[in-house]
């Protein structure tokens, strides 16, 4: 079995929230999983031992026209069985399908068909995904405008926008018919106006908000941690969004539910977590400095948070998590990072034993033979690295962050 170590030492801390509610994972690439059963375990397995307990699956499209079709009773069993697998024995307690339009989910609504009321097997969420904002996508000649404005509606963030609310309200009408929860994902909404966003409130069950960083600080500052401001704050110089969506409800005492979206790519958190607990984003985003918790306003009554969301599987089923082996082998210190002279130290290695580094993606960086410490080279960038040391037939693997 390999051994991962990370070198930083996750502290553990309290949670102090309002209820978590639910902790969401967006499955991407779910076509690559449906029907495969180890890959479904693999999914199912790291989402109970995470703590997620909703699943938005993304590839349903791909499934229907290329695998089976989602509207046929028959056909459909790997997607029952998945979802019925899912909440039965994993604590999976919602699915959501996410589509582009309304008639995206026009297939799930006959899967739904199926089975009763309570079924196990049934999606719970309808997840509309249309990024009105995005200019690259809205303009002429971009990916909204060629495939769904079309003619009908003009290229032009108002003209997106009149779109997007018109497939919500279709869903919002069909989910309060069929106990269905209508939600959605949005990014900017200081393009929009008061009225907008209080259609956008009417016409959703729950509203994802993403919050795309590098770590759970805003412009953090290592030398003054007094400046590390909350996640939360990630639109410095627009107005908050949550104050928006809050403050645009349809009348005084009604609540809009909300759910942040954090994000493990690349460009996002992808490093910071080879360090940190998936917990902890949300936990700052909370109760970190200038979080929500520290907002004042009449708005705060109005708002629910119904947990929070990850973006997305792939990225995060490749962030190692440390077993107790690993632990115990971080605490014998055999190897570890000094961030101030750049090196790797090595306790308890043979000298002269065989050692190679590699990237994130698996392309070698250096080989060398191991003394008291290997020197890191300049050019090595920040990020995620794998040592691999072999002494005669002894060969183990290591996981390290270089920061």
């Amino acid at each position: 079995m390999k051994t991962y170590i990370t070198l930083v030492l996750l502290i553990l801390f309290s949670f102090h929230s309002k209820a978590q509610g639910n902790v969401g994972l967006y499955v991407n690439n779910f076509n690559e999983i449906v029907g495969n059963p180890t890959k479904e375990t693999e999914l199912l397995e790291y989402a109970q031992a995470n703590g997620f307990n909703y699943l938005l699956l993304y590839k349903l499209h791909t499934i229907h026209t290329t695998m089976f079709l989602i509207d046929d009773v028959l056909q459909s069993a790997p997607l029952a069985n998945f979802i019925e697998n899912a909440k039965l024995n994993y604590g999976i307690l919602q699915v959501a399908a996410v589509g582009e339009k309304n008639s995206s989910f026009d297939k799930i609504k006959t899967y739904n068909s199926f089975f009763p009321a309570g079924s196990f097997k049934r999606f719970d969420v309808f997840n509309l995904e249309f990024e009105y904002w995005n200019t690259s996508k809205v303009n002429p000649g971009g990916y909204y405008c060629d495939t769904y404005l079309d003619g009908t509606y003009p290229c032009t963030i108002d003209g997106a926008f009149d779109f997007y609310i018109d497939q919500l309200s279709m869903l919002k009408a069909y989910g309060a018919e069929n106990n269905i929860l209508i939600e959605t994902y949005i990014g900017k909404l200081y393009v929009i106006t008061n009225t907008q966003i209080a259609q956008l409130v009417q016409n959703t069950d729950r509203i994802l908000v993403h919050y795309y960083r590098q770590s759970d600080v805003y412009n953090g500052d290592d030398a003054d941690p007094s400046n590390d401001y909350s996640i939360y704050q990630y639109q410095t110089g627009h107005p908050d969004r949550i104050q928006q969506l809050a403050t645009n409800v349809a009348a005084a005492g009604d609540i809009v539910t909300v759910m942040p979206i954090f994000s493990s790519r690349a460009a996002h958190m992808y490093t910071w977590l080879a360090t940190h607990p998936l917990t902890q984003p949300y936990d700052t985003y909370l109760n970190g400095i200038d979080g929500f918790n520290d907002q004042v306003g009449a708005w705060k009554s109005q708002v629910n948070f119904d947990g929070y969301v990850w973006y997305r599987y792939t990225e995060l089923l490749e962030i190692a998590v440390l077993s107790t082996t690993e632990s115990e082998a971080y605490e014998n210190q055999n190897i570890y990072y000094n961030q101030y002279q750049k090196r790797i130290y090595f306790n308890n290695f043979d000298i002269n034993s065989d050692a190679q580094i590699f990237d994130i993606h698996g392309k070698k960086i250096t080989k060398f033979k191991i003394a008291t410490f290997y020197q890191i080279d300049k050019t090595m960038q920040k990020g995620v690295y794998f040592i691999k040391t072999q002494n005669n037939n002894t060969i183990r693997n290591f996981k390290i962050l270089i920061y």
